[in-house]
Order: C-alpha cells, then sequence, then structure tokens
C-alpha cells in the first residue's frame, strides 16, 4: 500500500477507501470487483494498482483508520484503566455499528482480531502485565478474540446490554485472564 506524502496519491488513497465502504453496504464483499472500486471512486485502475494491491490492502487501511481514531479517543491508551478501555470500545464501535454489521454479514470480523492484535500491546495496561508473563502473545490472543466474539454476540443479541454493562462484563473477562495469569505466573517464580 502507498505510504508516501504525495497530496494526489493521499488523496486517491482516501477516494478508493472510501469507494470500497460505499460499495459494502449495498454488495457482498466478495462480489466487489477491483473495476466496480475504481468506477465508484472514478479513478482508473492503474491509478488503483499505484495506491493498493488488492481490495483487502484497503480493509487493512480502513481498520487503521478506525484504530488510530480509537487510539484518539483512548488519549494514546496512556494511563487508562481497563473499564475506560472498554466502554470507549463498545461506544466506538456502537457509533460504527453499520459498519461492523457489514463485517458481520461478510464474515470479516477477523479483521478486528488482527488489529486487535496489533493495537493492545500498545496499551500501558497490557505492557505491565505482559512484562510479567512468559508467554505474553498468548493474552494478546485471549483479550483479542475476547473481544471481537463479545462485540460480535452483542451485535447479534441487537444490544442487550447497556455500554456499561456490556464493558462492565468485559473487563471482568479481561481482567480475570490478565489478572489471574500474572497471579499464577508469580506464585510459579
Amino acid at each position: 500500500m502507498y505510504r508516501g506524502n504525495n497530496p494526489s496519491a493521499m488523496r486517491s488513497r482516501e477516494w478508493i477507501r472510501e469507494a470500497l465502504i460505499r460499495l459494502l453496504s449495498n454488495q457482498r464483499y466478495a462480489k466487489i470487483s477491483i473495476k466496480e472500486i475504481c468506477s465508484e471512486a472514478d479513478l482508473s485502475r492503474q491509478t488503483f494498482y499505484q495506491i493498493y494491491e488488492s481490495k483487502d490492502e484497503i480493509m487493512a487501511y480502513h481498520f487503521e483508520c478506525l484504530f488510530l481514531a480509537f487510539k484518539e479517543e483512548c488519549a494514546d491508551f496512556k494511563d487508562i484503566s481497563i473499564r475506560e478501555i472498554t466502554t470507549q470500545f463498545f461506544t466506538f464501535f456502537y457509533e460504527e455499528k453499520s459498519f461492523v454489521k457489514i463485517l458481520i454479514e461478510n464474515k470479516l470480523t477477523f479483521y478486528l482480531e488482527e488489529m486487535f492484535e496489533q493495537y493492545l500491546p500498545r496499551i500501558d495496561i497490557f505492557k505491565k502485565y505482559n512484562e510479567k508473563e512468559a508467554n505474553p502473545d498468548y493474552t494478546i490472543a485471549f483479550v483479542s478474540g475476547a473481544l471481537t466474539q463479545i462485540l460480535i454476540h452483542w451485535f447479534d443479541k441487537d444490544f442487550n446490554l447497556t455500554i456499561d454493562e456490556i464493558a462492565r462484563e468485559t473487563e471482568e473477562t479481561i481482567m480475570a485472564r490478565v489478572i489471574g495469569q500474572s497471579i499464577i505466573v508469580s506464585n510459579t517464580n
């Protein structure tokens, strides 16, 4: 994917991303072609391939943008509690509910899990607990999968819990794993 700072290329990158998101509101992801994306963005295929290699790369970029916005809302994850993170998490994705529903319908929620695995290690509270663990990547994988599945379940249940309730439930699940694992590790040393 293009990572330079050419204003024209950056603008095209955004137009292509926005075009795919618009198309997703009416079509299945698997059925959307590069040609359709280019047509929707009013750009040539040549321009597309100068910026992206595939539509999967567009989705990865879109998630990168989402998580950067989420990171900003969480004050760069500095000095933030699990409760604050989970509350912000569910608030953020509730506000993005039309997109999350598209992900669920298209079986694309694995993008969420991949991004969680990438971003969770950057959160101060996870850094602190992970320093104590022999294999912190397992905790990150657990929490990433849990967050993804809880979010999907909450959407499937039509938001049957309030944001505060689902944040509390999620915090308790994460804390049981993260703190529980840290206690186990410290007891074996």
